[in-house]
């Protein structure tokens, strides 16, 4: 086994960056989180694979991480800063908070949220059909089960990574998932969603280029997605936000509706419609992190706002989760 240190800080994030939220949260297989540090297993451009340890070297003010790279055999100096910018990507390090942050100042509520969570940023996913897969995972269920249907996925289609003893899995490509009986993906504990991440997986397997719909307007982008085998609007906008970088849009369940009545519209079961149309003028471009903060750990900072919120965000992963 071959290793490569490497350090990325100075301009290279955006300050404020909080690396310890995104240790505790959204921590979905193949991302594995060991005590104080962050393991991805990530598939390179040549089909590779690399294990890259992350962990924090500064502060929220002045953030730097410290990657080791594993690999099974040396890797030239082309393949470390591919590893070097799609850890950078998945982990957001160049969102700039700061004219989010500007937007919210008025707002007593994503106040609160971003009190609680200063410095708090999204991942993304490494690439669209990994953004399909989980968000088809996240419908009508708990993050805690999301957690466990990822993993399930990842070990039982993933191609291993054995590294310190240890086996890890990369997330199955669509190839692997579209080679595999319908009853083996139904094994691994996805519910009815089976079909779904079959489907998908068999539509990119067959030549569907999803990184190509990063690149179309966003509506256009959406309806293609939701051509696709249970795709609606939800898993639509929040594969977006997540695969192809879209701050824009926001994502609409059963959780954000209820953050938004009650914070927002006193209780009252305001449509959807009039729901995106107030996140558009309020937050415009900073829709997604607007989503973001008011779903993340709602029941913690809405008490600071003397508000007992009824529902669980599920977000904080093992071993944070009380």
């Amino acid at each position: 086994m071959f290793s490569t240190q490497l350090t990325i800080g100075g301009a290279e994030i955006a300050a404020p960056y909080d690396f310890g939220f995104q240790l505790r949260h959204y921590v979905i297989a193949p991302q594995v989180r060991e005590d104080e540090k962050l393991v991805e297993i990530v598939r390179l451009s040549s089909g590779g694979l690399v294990k890259v340890d992350v962990v924090s070297r500064g502060t929220v003010d002045a953030p730097r991480l410290a990657l080791t790279i594993s690999s099974g055999e040396p890797l030239p100096p082309a393949q470390v800063e591919e590893v070097r910018e799609r850890v950078a990507s998945h982990l957001s390090l160049d969102d700039d908070l700061r004219p989010f942050y500007a937007v919210a100042e008025g707002d007593p509520v994503l106040s609160a949220s971003i009190q609680y969570n200063f410095g708090a940023k999204g991942k993304r996913a490494y690439s669209m059909f990994d953004s399909l897969i989980d968000v088809i995972l996240f419908q009508n269920t708990a993050f805690r089960r999301v957690y466990a249907m990822r993993a399930n996925l990842a070990a039982a289609f993933g191609d291993p990574f054995v590294a310190g003893g240890r086996v890890y899995h990369a997330s199955p490509t669509p190839e692997q998932l579209a080679a595999a009986p319908l009853e083996a993906i139904r094994a691994a504990k996805v519910g009815y969603r089976d079909r779904y991440v079959k489907g998908v997986a068999e539509a990119v397997a067959g030549g569907l280029d999803l990184e190509a719909l990063k690149q179309r307007p966003g509506d256009e982008a959406r309806r293609e997605l939701m051509r696709l085998p249970g795709v609606g609007p939800y898993t639509a906008d929040l594969a977006l936000i997540i695969g192809a970088r879209r701050p824009d849009a926001l994502f609409m369940d059963v959780y954000i509706r209820e953050v938004l009545r009650q914070f927002y519209f006193g209780g009252a079961r305001v449509p959807d419609q009039q729901l995106r149309e107030f996140a558009r003028v309020t937050w415009g471009p900073y829709q997604g992190y607007a989503g973001l903060y008011l779903t993340t750990d709602t029941e913690a900072w809405a008490k600071n706002l003397g508000v007992r919120f009824r529902l669980r965000s599920a977000a904080l992963s093992d071993p944070d989760r009380p």
